[in-house]
């Protein structure tokens, strides 16, 4: 199984947080791991307006020194936001369950609104920390 981290559980896994359950953390441990580069364009937002400390330039060189793939944000991922409601998400929400479905990669998050989708539809590659 190829895991999606999500921006905060990717923060919560370099930061060493508690946040992550120890099911999560050896989940990641065993599993190929992707962050999307929309979660690096989050993390630089987020650090621009100070609400995250962590410089973006940091967050890319720990994920990749983790093991982690960058994957680019593809056309593909852009239209796969079309596939499913968009109403309740936030851009990169959208964005990240488009580039689990298009990979064919499984999102690990703890996003409430993700989770709630995917109690509604079940299909969705979306699976809690």
């Amino acid at each position: 199984m190829r895991l999606l981290l999500d921006t905060q559980v990717a923060l919560w896994w370099l930061g060493d947080s508690r946040r992550l359950s120890e099911a999560s953390r050896k989940l990641i441990a065993a599993s190929p791991c992707v962050v999307s580069v929309a979660s690096l364009w989050e993390v630089a937002i987020k650090h621009r307006i100070g609400k995250l400390p962590v410089p973006p330039a940091r967050f890319r060189d720990e994920m990749r020194s983790a093991g982690a793939t960058i994957l680019s944000v593809s056309d593909e991922h852009a239209l796969g936001t079309l596939e499913h409601p968009a109403h309740h998400f936030d851009p990169f929400d959208s964005l990240l369950l488009a580039v689990a479905r298009t990979e064919h990669l499984i999102l690990l998050t703890a996003d409430a609104a993700l989770l709630a989708l995917a109690q509604k539809e079940p299909q969705l590659p979306i699976k809690s920390v």
